[in-house]
């Protein structure tokens, strides 16, 4: 009993910040951390470098039901409004690239994707915990949403929330 209280105890402790866990999630309305992470190639990926887009960041990975189920409708929301300043950029938490390539060539995934395998923008700079977890960041690389679990990304809902931050607003 003891020892049931003492890890119910410890995994208080790590949610509630004062463990290893982030005590602070990205915020709202506050500048998107910058980070550089590695394609799916090898290729160098700046976040900084998509200032004047609108970007998704979607953090995902190959053993997550949801992310999975969600990917096809992020792919047609991409294609739909990559040609008026969307990017996406899918988030890879695995901890290799190989199930991550064999997963974009099974899905079809056109948008890029990213490895963050030592989860240090996901957690880190991030300070997320679950997953999908989606990063909505406006045309001036500000945090506009946290969407935490599985969207219908081409719902009306989501594509009229997108279409306002595409127009700037």
């Amino acid at each position: 009993m003891r020892r049931a209280c003492g890890i119910l105890f410890c995994c208080l402790c790590l949610l509630m910040g004062t463990g290893v866990v982030p005590a602070f999630a990205v915020k709202i309305n506050s500048p998107a951390p910058d980070f550089t992470l590695n394609d799916l190639h090898g290729a160098k990926v700046r976040l900084a470098n998509y200032r004047g887009k609108v970007v998704i960041l979607n953090f995902w990975s190959t053993t997550c039901g949801p992310c999975l189920a969600e990917i096809p409708s992020l792919v047609n929301l991409h294609r739909e409004f990559k040609g008026q300043g969307l990017v996406v950029l899918g988030i890879a938490l695995d901890p290799s690239v190989k199930p991550v390539q064999e997963t974009v060539a099974k899905l079809g995934i056109e948008y890029t994707n990213l490895m963050d395998s030592d989860k240090d923008v996901y957690f880190d700079s991030y300070g997320l915990f679950g997953q999908p977890i989606s990063i909505i960041i406006d045309r001036n690389g500000v945090v506009r949403e946290r969407i935490i679990g599985g969207v219908e990304w081409t719902c009306p809902q989501m594509k009229s929330k997108l279409q306002s931050y595409l127009k700037g607003r």
